[in-house]
């Protein structure tokens, strides 16, 4: 399990702002990959160990329907 990569996220709320809508890849206590593709973001983050990757929810409130 991921505790420490989930625990560092849940510590770290600054940085749904700054990823909003992207996926991020924490290894550790740092955000080593992040973008829009899962896929991507997984490939470049295993090069920095086992990841935890997060879909990190758009901060905007407007919905469509």
């Amino acid at each position: 399990m991921l505790r420490k990569e989930y625990g560092w996220f849940l510590d770290h709320p600054e940085i749904i702002a700054q990823y909003s809508g992207e996926y991020i890849a924490i290894v550790g206590d740092k955000v080593v990959a992040h973008g829009r593709s899962f896929k991507a973001v997984f490939e470049e983050a295993e090069r920095h160990g086992r990841p935890l990757v997060h879909k990190v929810q758009p901060t905007d409130k407007e919905v469509i329907l």
